[in-house]
């Protein structure tokens, strides 16, 4: 059961490391688009949806990395003055109230994808990129993804083989 465990970790650790890079693209092509409109006064019709796109794919497809590594931006008042079981039984509630949030979310995003797959759903302006249907599929992905973190999270949680705060894998 813990290689399963483990090739959820390293499913999302390779999607979230891999997707990091496109915010480099995503910056370029936005620099690149300021150059044409202020130096050139020749603005692209594509710049803004690829920018769309690319940034959205890493926003979605990150999040399981993050929860992952336990990595995640909290508001850690009543946390870091929590000691020993007090602490376990926080971060079983924030995993639970996670897992029913992204259950919700990736419910909601289901119904969207399909159609949005069903019609290759396109943008509609003058670029008409298909970025609808690659976000409404990535946003899905990524919620089912987290999902997924989330419940290997939780059973380490309940194991005692969870992982240090902000570490890397154990060996890598």
């Amino acid at each position: 059961m813990f290689f399963l465990l483990r090739a959820v970790d390293r499913l999302n650790q390779f999607v979230g490391l891999s997707v990091a890079h496109l915010y480099m693209i995503g910056a370029s092509i936005t620099v690149y688009e300021v150059a044409m409109r202020y130096f050139f006064n020749a603005p692209t019709q594509w710049a803004f949806e690829v920018v769309m796109v690319v940034c959205g794919s890493c926003w979605a497809l990150s999040g399981p990395y993050i929860t992952m590594r336990r990595s995640h931006i909290a508001i850690t008042v009543i946390y870091e003055h929590a000691k020993g079981r007090v602490k376990w039984w926080l971060d079983l509630f924030i995993i639970l109230v996670s897992m029913a949030a992204i259950f919700i979310f990736a419910y909601s995003l289901w119904e969207p994808m399909v159609s949005a797959i069903h019609g290759l759903e396109r943008s509609g302006t003058s670029f008409n990129s298909p970025e609808p249907l690659i976000l409404k599929t990535l946003l899905f992905v990524g919620a089912a993804l987290y999902s997924l973190q989330l419940i290997v999270n939780l059973i380490k949680h309940l194991t005692g083989h969870g992982i240090p705060i902000s570490s890397e894998l154990p060996g890598d």
